[in-house]
């Protein structure tokens, strides 16, 4: 019984998980305990509770799919950030260990993000964009489900999408290329928190794929007006894209 409580102790402070994280690697009764712990009634141990076991879970293969129903049953249920933020990376690491499993879940995913209620919609956005980060082949047509995102009158929908394109744009730029005549054409949006999120959303994408700098760039040089928010936005683009480029050494005209 003590052994228990200094367990939850370590996942609930974090402290001496490093030492919990070696010793469930080598005693399974351990590391079933530490799994049990995923229904604890506080966040931080569930959280806990997650990054330890993701840490050795990548070569116990009959652990897999019991893990992965078990994280989307949780990611449903999380109303603390932090919580969530460690569901979808868990989920989104699972898509590169084990696709076959992901690729079923993603419909179900994608299902809940449709027509979950705000919360809901917003827990499985953080999914998404784990595995868009992780695995993006497995989100099938995600194109034409993007576009439609940014083409909703809901402001959530649009910035929603926003978010996914930034986490494609960390894979290869042919993942966002598809999307950079609507995401230019959202540079004249009239809604603020959109614009702002575009400029966001283009200058990553500009960092991260040096192919596409020059076009991005010149298209972000010719945002002339906007509010206080928007031009301070753009301008910390512009110099992130300028740093890549001294960084990569590239001049500025180069694609």
């Amino acid at each position: 019984m003590e052994e228990e409580l200094d367990v939850r102790e370590a996942l609930a402070t974090g402290e001496r998980l490093g030492e919990l994280i070696v010793r469930i690697e080598h005693e399974d009764d351990l590391l079933r305990r530490v799994i049990s712990y995923l229904d604890d009634d506080l966040w931080i141990v569930q959280k806990n509770a997650i990054i330890s076991i993701m840490a050795v879970v990548e070569d116990r293969r009959e652990l897999h799919e019991p893990l992965l129903r078990k994280l989307l049953v949780m990611i449903r249920k999380s109303e603390a950030v932090p919580l969530t933020l460690e569901i979808a990376k868990a989920i989104g690491r699972f898509s590169k260990i084990r696709p076959d499993l992901v690729r079923k879940a993603v419909p179900v995913i994608f299902a809940n993000f449709r027509i979950g209620d705000p919360k809901i919609k917003v827990n499985m956005a953080y999914v998404l964009e784990e595995i868009m980060r992780q695995n993006p082949v497995l989100l099938g047509n995600i194109v034409r489900e993007i576009m439609g995102l940014l083409s909703s009158p809901d402001e959530m929908d649009r910035l929603a999408a926003l978010n996914f394109i930034s986490a494609l744009g960390e894979n290869k730029g042919r993942y966002v290329t598809p999307f950079l005549p609507r995401l230019f054409a959202l540079l004249n949006e009239n809604d603020e928190l959109v614009k702002v999120s575009t400029i966001e959303t283009l200058s990553e994408i500009a960092v991260a794929n040096p192919k596409l700098r020059k076009i991005i760039k010149s298209k972000l040089s010719e945002v002339q007006e906007g509010s206080e928010l928007v031009m301070k936005t753009l301008q910390k683009g512009l110099t992130q894209i300028a740093l890549a480029e001294a960084s990569s050494g590239s001049s500025p005209s180069s694609p």
